[in-house]
């Protein structure tokens, strides 16, 4: 339901149904009833508002993979786009999803900075730059909170990595803190009125971020006008009175919390007072009026997913950033003749698709911000589906053409640690014999609680469920049927937390033919955190040789562990193995038989992820080698890189294309065909650098020392950096070719001296001098004032952005508006936001280091 339709609540009826509750009415409504939900009270209308995961999707109030959702393209991304208004409109598609799922609140945007490309996380960012992180979140949180769905920016504030993010003291000057890292909140609070905002675990200069009255009370609900509540991360708040006195002011999760009767005692006491309990409830009082739980209809879910797929499509499409094009070797086919195989009435041709994430993309990064997709179109499906159109309407390069015969398959070496799941297709459940997978759960007792048919071999929980969660569990139980795809060696495998046992039987071609048969058994211990980490890792299994259409019966269990009852993780892991040197060798032939090769590597399940940061840039397993082997064989490879974050790239120089395509989520497959055969332009700009190598980067693994982790480059993040040490990224923050080519005719700035303070607003002027219509990314760049000795100032910092759009010889003129904040400096001995003046230089252009149009402007 739309905001606009939803009744709003006046605020003297608010505080009055404040009034009208006892204080441990009031403290009881302050901490969740269970991982995610909070305590509603009939007495003054308001039922308990349910928050939900995430920044990617929306999971629903219960993380169970047969509630399924959409998958959008990962934050990172919409990062790419340069474009809020896109970003916009896919947070709408998410707020009128997370409605339909009777969600009332998400926690999202993620508003941390990629600040080491090593951050787990980073893919949950929207990059390297303080000024494009505020304008995407901002939109984000617009687009979300219209349908009625309050947004939870988090995590405040320095909670850029994942090593020891629970104990991590971050150590920055006020000024960094100010001018860099809570640039994107300050947006989400004052520009976009974002719902609530999430306290982190970490501690910024000594003080723990639940407990930091400056950041919370100070800066953010004084400074900045925040109207909102403030939301602990889970199991972020150790204590009772400083958190209470600090600003926090919904203790997640419940029931147990350090509020509570502990909180009723403080304020007895006159530790903490009632007004200040009256406050938080009032903040929680709004979030329920904007999401209808405050005296609004009930919901009625409905499972999903419900976004649009198209706007989905567009968004993964528009995100792609193309980094390189010899030649240029994309389009593949367009009607302009640009392209390998263009030219009048162009036709498909062969093409070769080959890498580990051809058959096992990466959607989405694992951690908190995963959902179970309702679909995810591979790039296999998504290439066959567009040759198969292509041929529908005529323009085979034969009559007898088909799909497979122009599409050649080859997964050229093998990368995942943990044993992917069977494709749902080649299984069948036991009792009915279609498709899908029994699962059974048990009590201590023996008894059957529950059984349900589950479309994949993954079991994923952490919600109390009082059918299959909870002390009473005793083992969960998977069994199905695997259908052989071809003949070779498989991998079959158990894992997940807890005590596993896995019953395997090869039965033939028929159920009634015997074969082998084995039972492995085992526990599989896990972290306390295991939650939002994978449980690849945590697998044993066994290889079998197979020939194809042969049957493998499995059952496996799993003893849930005891240490959180409502954690289940529990999967089965059938794939086929090759050794890597036949693999590439396939890859080799099918490159070398083919017009076009496109490889499409990347990320692993286990690369990035919450919980964990990288250890290496470099992409995992062979990838290196195979492209390098491909592009010999054939130079016309298209390289795909399938990563939230920037990976080293040493074969850039021998391939004739490179596409970043993120993790972007369901629509992968067609996004990518309608980018290859140049039905949409590919739109994406770089939100981060591209290092050539990991000694060029200005900030490297972000590993505490001594519970610390200093941020001594101050304000040089990103590119910034890269700039002030001069050094020469592999790709630069802002870049990305399109399909059309530009030239920047002329920079209008204001006239005379414009007054300290105040905002300027800047007119370029652009020319598509291409032949087909496109769109271009105008960024703007400011350094200055001219004279100023700072060593730790940034040789130019992103200042303001927009797009242009024009058809072939056409000229469009095009405004960035530059806030007076982009000029100026936070006084650290003032305590405030000074605005130095003199003569400050304005530079446009398409990346920080390719700047076309340059023009000075007076500060006075």
């Amino acid at each position: 339901m739309p905001r606009a339709e939803q009744r709003s609540a006046s605020p003297q009826e608010l505080e009055s149904a404040v009034a009208a509750l006892t204080l441990e009415q009031k403290i009881a409504l302050l901490t969740g009833v269970d991982n995610f939900t909070m305590p509603g009270e009939p007495e003054i209308g308001l039922r308990g508002l349910v928050f939900s995961d995430g920044p990617a999707g929306v999971r629903g109030p219960v993380l169970d993979p047969q509630d399924r959702s959409s998958g959008l393209p990962a934050p990172i991304a919409l990062a790419a786009l340069w474009d809020p208004e896109l970003v916009e409109r896919v947070g709408v598609e998410l707020g009128v999803e997370a409605k339909a799922k009777g969600v009332d609140a998400l926690l999202a945007p993620t508003l941390n900075l990629a600040r080491s490309p090593y951050g787990g996380r980073g893919f949950e960012s929207y990059g390297e730059d303080p000024v494009l992180a505020a304008a995407t979140g901002a939109a984000f949180v617009r687009g979300v909170q219209s349908a009625g769905v309050a947004m939870v920016a988090k995590h405040y504030v320095g909670n850029d990595a994942e090593v020891d993010r629970w104990t991590v003291d971050v150590q920055m000057d006020e000024a960094t803190l100010r001018e860099v890292y809570l640039v994107p909140f300050e947006a989400a609070v004052t520009e976009a009125d974002c719902a609530a905002v999430m306290a982190g675990y970490n501690l910024v200069n000594g003080t723990t971020m639940t407990e930091h009255d400056h950041l919370l009370n100070e800066v953010l609900k004084r400074e900045w006008g925040f109207a909102g509540a403030v939301v602990s991360d889970w199991f972020a708040a150790r204590s009772t009175e400083a958190t209470a006195k600090a600003g926090l002011d919904i203790c997640m999760p419940g029931p147990d919390s350090p509020w509570g009767d502990a909180l009723v005692a403080a304020v007895e006491r006159g530790d903490v007072s009632e007004r200040e309990i009256d406050d938080k409830v009032l903040r929680l009082l709004r979030v329920g009026a904007l999401t209808g739980a405050f005296r609004g209809p009930e919901p009625t879910p409905k499972p999903g997913p419900h976004a649009s797929r198209a706007v989905l499509r567009k968004a993964a499409a528009n995100a792609f950033t193309l980094l390189r094009n010899i030649g240029p070797l994309l389009p593949l086919g367009s009607p302009g003749g640009r392209g390998a195989l263009s030219g009048p009435g162009a036709r498909p041709g062969s093409v070769a698709l080959i890498g580990p994430n051809v058959l096992e993309p990466q959607y989405m990064g694992r951690g908190s911000a995963e959902v179970g997709m309702a679909l995810g179109v591979s790039p296999v499906d998504g290439l066959r589906t567009a040759l198969s159109a292509a041929l529908a309407s005529g323009r085979g390069p034969s009559e007898d053409a088909s799909p497979d015969s122009l599409l050649r398959v080859a997964q050229g070496c093998r990368t995942w640690t943990s044993t992917p799941l069977p494709a749902p297709a080649a299984l069948r459940e036991p009792e009915s014999g279609g498709p899908g997978v029994r699962l059974e759960v048990y009590t201590t007792d023996g008894e059957l609680r529950y059984t349900g048919v589950r479309p994949t071999s993954e079991v994923t929980w952490w919600d109390p469920d009082p059918l299959v969660t909870g002390p009473g569990i005793g083992r969960i139980v998977l069994r199905s049927t695997f259908t052989a795809t071809g003949s070779g060696r498989y991998r079959v495998a158990v894992g997940g937390i807890g005590g596993l046992e896995l019953e395997v039987k090869v039965c033939g071609a028929t159920s009634t033919d015997s074969g082998e048969a084995f039972t492995l058994s085992g526990d599989a211990p896990h972290p306390a955190d295991s939650m939002v980490s994978h449980a690849g890792p945590y697998e044993f299994g066994r290889e079998i040789e197979l020939t194809e259409d042969e049957l493998v019966e499995f059952t496996a269990v799993c003893v849930p562990d005891g240490y959180q009852h409502d954690l289940i993780r529990f999967k089965v892991g059938i794939a086929t193995v090759a050794s890597d040197e036949a693999l590439l060798a396939e890859a080799v032939a099918a490159a070398r038989e083919s017009e076009v090769a496109v490889v499409v590597v990347g990320s692993t399940g286990t690369t990035e992820s919450e919980g964990y940061d990288r250890t290496t840039l470099a992409l995992p397993g062979r990838q290196d080698d195979l492209i390098a082997a491909v592009a010999a064989a054939n130079p016309r490879t298209v390289v795909v890189v399938n990563s939230g974050m920037p990976v080293l790239m040493p074969w850039a120089d021998q391939v004739g294309a490179i596409i970043q395509a993120w993790l972007p989520g369901q629509e992968f497959g067609h996004a990518l065909a309608d980018i290859l055969w140049g039905e949409r332009e590919p739109g994406g700009r770089l939100p981060v650098t591209m290092p050539r190598t990991e000694a060029d980067l200005p900030i490297g693994k972000a590993v505490p020392v001594d519970g610390a982790l200093v941020y001594r480059e101050g304000l040089l993040v990103g590119y910034r950096g890269y700039d002030k040490a001069s050094i020469e990224p592999r790709f630069p923050f802002g870049h990305g070719l399109g399909y059309t080519d530009w030239s920047y005719e002329r920079l209008e700035v204001p006239h005379g001296q414009t007054r300290a303070g105040a905002d300027v607003e800047i007119t370029v002027a652009v020319t598509n001098i291409g032949r087909r219509a496109g769109s271009l990314v105008v960024q703007a760049y400011l350094s200055g004032p001219a004279g100023e000795a700072a060593p730790g100032r940034p040789v130019r910092v992103l200042a303001g952005f927009t797009r242009a759009h024009a058809g072939p010889g056409e000229t469009e003129i095009v405004r960035i508006h530059m806030p007076s904040r982009a000029f100026a400096r936070w006084d650290e001995t003032a305590g405030g936001w000074t605005h130095p003046r003199g003569s400050f230089r304005i530079e446009v252009g398409s990346s920080s280091r390719d700047l076309r149009l340059r023009s000075d402007i007076e500060i006075g």
